[in-house]
């Protein structure tokens, strides 16, 4: 999962909420607050899962085409943190 990304959403929180991370460790309230933005990225994360086509669809002649293709997409889908699922 894209370390960055999550880092920009965490610190996107703690602005927004008005407390930072010395906040965090001096009041428990703010750490759980923390705690929850935390698992609340991960927790959108995984609830996203982008479809791909099988490659039955393309025929013979293209098939190899078809996967290689369907394959690149569903690397780049896992490189950010996404789920992703092939139909039948």
């Amino acid at each position: 999962m894209p370390e960055g990304m999550k880092s920009e959403f965490l610190a996107a929180f703690r602005a927004e909420f008005g407390f930072g991370e010395m906040t965090a460790t001096a009041n428990d309230d703010a750490a759980a607050m923390l705690k929850a933005a935390a698992w609340a990225w991960h927790a959108s994360r995984a609830a996203v899962v982008v479809e791909l086509p099988n490659t039955e669809c393309f025929g013979e002649y293209s098939q190899e085409a078809a996967s290689n293709m369907r394959d690149s997409c569903a690397e780049a889908i896992e490189e950010q943190g996404l789920n992703y699922k092939v139909l039948p």
